[in-house]
């Protein structure tokens, strides 16, 4: 590669295989520079191993794919999620977990709009309620041990654990956060799975990895792929899916390995941002003590300020003053400006800044107005449509043409539902034989779709 490697850098680059190691790198330190290097190098060899990357976030992949492609490293495939690495082996393998084929992963619509509510329906409790109940089982899929909420009784536990599986069943979905651990399930239940055998993994974003993941990570090991572990126990912001920078912190003793390398020089981030963020860092008192993350010798001093506002206008305009003093005294374009906020789902946050910038001309792009015209009922017909040329039995896609035609509410769903429960067959295969013979069967008084 073209750029000048640091010392610390050279020692990740030649490290050896076979072997497990593990990468402690802060932002801005090179990680994916640097393992991109090292597969370079790797690959070079007279004999080159058969390697896979695997981040946790689709923009840290894609932040991968740009380091590889912009050296000479040709890698099998491009770096994949844990998700995406899950799916892609499944579906090359398939019959080896236990979950509807074809597989089918409901969107937000799908599954907001349909199985949210209809599953409610069935079981005969508040969305509030199944939201706990579906929580509580992802939460057993992601740290591997039954973690029982307080508020549900074993008997509704029961009975939603009978009522989902045949709700999964008729309607033909796989849950998106349920892959890992059909991943995992495969590897523990089967010797020989194409796609799971490799000579090197290099993991990027190790700390962001569950108990459900990092047992995906040591089982492919056991197989006889040595792992890198790359990431940052300094940062963990997934504990929603159970994730811990404990993984990271005893890869050591998992693995049984010496090789530990540590990325200490930021590249990126100005010196007052380090200084801050370590004041941070240092509250953490299960972090092992060590040498804080040093910047260049040509890192800029930069600006680091905690503001406070009156009230939410002026906070609108203290936000819009330092964006258009950033765009028209900086000549920042707009697009290198990011603004984040909590967690905003109706908007009371976010939507008087963005009146305000609006008002002053500021261009803003709100991946919001995506998931909006997504959800737009012509643009879900056409995304029905398009999943029936696929599969002309897709249940999701019949049922979202259902809810979106006038007058066919709950009780011809409910029909078409209990019709295929009682002939072993899915939503969509019911409602295509039932259509066939004009939905004669369907309830007196029950508005049907028109044929």
């Amino acid at each position: 590669m073209s750029i000048t490697l640091t010392e610390e850098q050279l020692a990740v680059v030649t490290h050896r295989l076979p072997g497990h190691g593990r990468v402690l790198a802060g932002p801005g330190t090179g990680k994916s520079t640097t393992s991109a290097a090292l597969a370079e190098r790797l690959l070079a060899e007279d004999r080159p191993p058969k390697l896979k990357f695997l981040t946790f976030t689709r923009a840290a992949t894609a932040e991968l794919t740009t380091k590889l492609a912009a050296g000479q490293v040709k890698v099998l495939g491009r770096p994949s999620t844990i998700h995406s690495f899950s799916i892609s082996t499944l579906l090359r393998n398939p019959g080896c977990a236990s979950f509807p084929e074809p597989l089918r992963i409901p969107d937000d619509f799908e599954y907001e709009t349909l199985i949210r509510p209809h599953l409610a329906r069935r079981l005969h409790v508040g969305v509030k309620k199944l939201d706990t109940l579906v929580a509580e089982m992802a939460a057993m899929w992601q740290s591997l041990n039954p973690e029982e909420h307080p508020s549900v009784t074993p008997e509704e536990r029961a009975r939603f654990m009978g009522a989902w599986l045949q709700h999964r069943r008729i309607s033909a979905y796989t849950l998106l956060s349920e892959l890992p651990d059909l991943f995992r399930c495969a590897l523990r239940d089967h010797d020989e799975l194409d796609g799971a055998d490799y000579d090197l993994l290099i993991v990027d974003e190790y700390q962001d990895l569950n108990a459900c993941d990092l047992e995906v990570i040591r089982r492919l090991a056991g197989r006889g792929a040595s792992v890198l572990a790359i990431g940052d126990d300094d940062q963990s912001i997934y504990s929603f899916r159970k994730a811990h920078p404990a993984g990271i912190r005893r890869f050591l003793e998992d693995y049984a390995t010496n090789y530990d390398y540590k990325l200490t020089i930021c590249h990126r981030s100005p010196r007052r941002i380090i200084e801050w963020a370590q004041h941070v860092i240092q509250g953490d008192p299960e972090r092992e003590n060590r040498n804080p993350p040093q910047y260049r010798d040509d890192a800029p001093e930069d600006v680091v300020a905690l503001l406070r506002f009156r009230g939410d206008k002026s906070e609108s305009r203290g936000v819009a003053d330092l964006v258009t003093w950033l765009r028209d005294a900086n000549h920042l374009p707009a697009s290198e400006i990011l603004i984040l906020s909590r967690t905003d789902r109706s908007g009371t946050f976010t939507r008087p800044i963005k009146e305000e910038l609006s008002c002053r001309g500021v261009p803003i792009s709100d991946p919001s107005v995506v998931e909006a015209m997504i959800s737009e009922d012509e643009n879900r017909r056409l995304i029905a449509h398009l999943r029936l040329l696929v599969d002309p039995t897709d249940s999701l896609a019949w049922w979202s043409l259902l809810k979106l035609q006038p007058r066919v509410g709950d009780g011809f769903v409910d029909h078409i539902f209990d019709r295929a429960s009682a002939t072993n067959t899915t939503f969509g295969e019911a409602f295509t034989a039932a259509a066939k013979e004009g939905f004669v069967e369907a309830p007196q008084g029950t508005p049907k779709p028109a044929t």
